[in-house]
């Protein structure tokens, strides 16, 4: 599950700073206000933050290590201002370890672990007015294509769904700095239609174009928060998002803008909308035109799983792909799961609105040997000739390996005194 936030980072915006000057950008704190106010109605577990003013490598994307992100705004004379939070070890070991198969490289350096980062701090400063209860994973961008741009963004992404985390992710990052004549940085003609473009393109959630920009006109604008913005978009692709565009000033020069986005996973909207097709009209689903190209291009096993007031209500599933695509094994198990699992009588119309929606895709089943299991990472799969049992991993009161596999052999009717094949594999969660 994500939410997705664009903030700016100006050190003016906070009163020990500013101090009084602050009242002329009125609408970008309101706007960080109302902001914070729906990151602490989604409550994250935790927030992933891209900063420009993070440890920033031309080629590499750094990722902060260490226990605990702390740091404070004295070096502007405001040293109370300060934020103390806990990193999230699962999750940035998980970005970083999908960073590695695709050879991204990604920098975790001890060295530069306590360096000052406004762009990271003043929209944590904003949150923990009114939210603190989460953890945090830093990340800056870098100067590579942004195509990698893109694919970090999807690995944040993908990455929070392998540890099943809750996650806010700021793309922290201010527009022109080069918007007034009398403004720190000047005035070129590009700088107001940067932030026009840009501005536009997050009103109406067209995150794509945020690539449409040539590296001349960006150097020449003097923007900050680009790479970033690109990041999020890609983390944003599996989704169906509404923007809420909340402020947009440009007072001192540089350009401040602040748009939340409400994001709907595009494969939950596409289980929700089979079923209630076909428990309406007893019609199946075609295909929708605007899915995610992945979800039409890929194969892999899916469950779908149902629920009502937190208690199963229906779970079908596949553990090699039948149909031609995901999208397709999706739109087939969801009305599978609510019509034909034998455990429940079908699904009724009433029944409809008080359902939530998971839908697991698998990877591609590895062999493996129980030494190489993990419940929290790993599902696994036991066979014996025609005989197949498959457990999920990351399941509440399934703490080890051994528990896993019993049950797994439990559901496909092995003893555990037969001889049987391990395989496990890992799983996206969309819920």
């Amino acid at each position: 599950m994500i939410q997705a936030v664009i903030m700016p980072h100006p050190p003016i915006a906070r009163h020990l700073v500013g101090r009084g000057e602050e009242v002329k950008i009125q609408k970008t704190l309101d706007a960080y206000k109302k902001a914070s106010e729906q990151i602490r109605e989604y409550a994250p577990e935790t927030i992933v933050i891209i900063s420009p003013h993070n440890i920033f490598f031309r080629d590499a994307f750094y990722v902060s290590p260490g226990k605990t992100y702390t740091d404070s705004l004295s070096r502007f004379g405001a040293g109370a201002d300060r934020v103390s939070v806990p990193y999230d070890d699962e999750l940035r070991a998980e970005i970083v370890r999908l960073m590695e198969e695709k050879n991204i490289p990604a920098v975790q350096d001890p060295r530069y672990g306590n360096e000052p980062d406004h762009g990271s701090l003043i929209p944590l400063l904003f949150v923990n007015e009114v939210y603190e209860n989460y953890r945090v994973v830093r990340i800056a961008p870098s100067m590579l294509s942004d195509e990698t741009l893109m694919e970090v963004g999807r690995i944040i992404e993908r990455a929070a769904a392998h540890v099943d985390r809750k996650i806010t992710l700021i793309a922290s990052g201010d527009l022109s700095h080069k918007l007034l004549p009398e403004g720190p940085y000047g005035y070129v003609k590009e700088g107001p239609e940067f932030d026009e473009r840009v501005t536009e393109m997050m009103r109406s959630g067209t995150l794509s174009a945020f690539r449409e920009f040539s590296p001349d006109f960006r150097d020449r604008c003097a923007e900050c928060g680009l790479p970033g913005f690109i990041m999020l978009s890609g983390a944003l692709e599996n989704y169906h998002i509404g923007p809420d565009f909340l402020s947009y000033e440009g007072t001192f020069g540089v350009g401040y803008a602040i748009c939340t986005f409400a994001c709907e996973d595009a494969c939950v909207r596409l289980a929700v909308d089979s079923l209630e097709k076909f428990i309406r009209t007893g019609k199946h689903l075609a295909r929708p035109d605007d899915l995610p190209g992945w979800m039409t291009s890929q194969r892999a096993g899916v469950f779908v799983s149902l629920h009502k007031h937190g208690e199963l209500r229906g779970c079908i599933g596949t553990i090699m792909p039948w149909s031609d695509c995901v999208a397709d094994e999706i739109i087939s198990l969801a009305v599978e799961a609510g019509t034909r699992d034998p455990r429940f009588y079908p699904v009724t119309v009433d029944e409809l609105p008080e359902l939530e929606y998971n839908v697991d895709v698998l990877s591609a089943p590895e062999k493996a040997d129980k030494a190489q299991l993990d419940a929290k990472r790993y599902g696994v799969i036991v066979t014996n000739g025609r005989r197949r049992g498959l457990l999920l991993p990351d399941l509440e009161g399934v703490d080890t390996p051994g528990q896993q596999i019993a049950i797994a052999l439990q559901k496909a009717g092995i003893r555990s005194d037969e001889m049987y094949d391990l395989e496990r594999f890992t799983v996206e969660r969309h819920k």
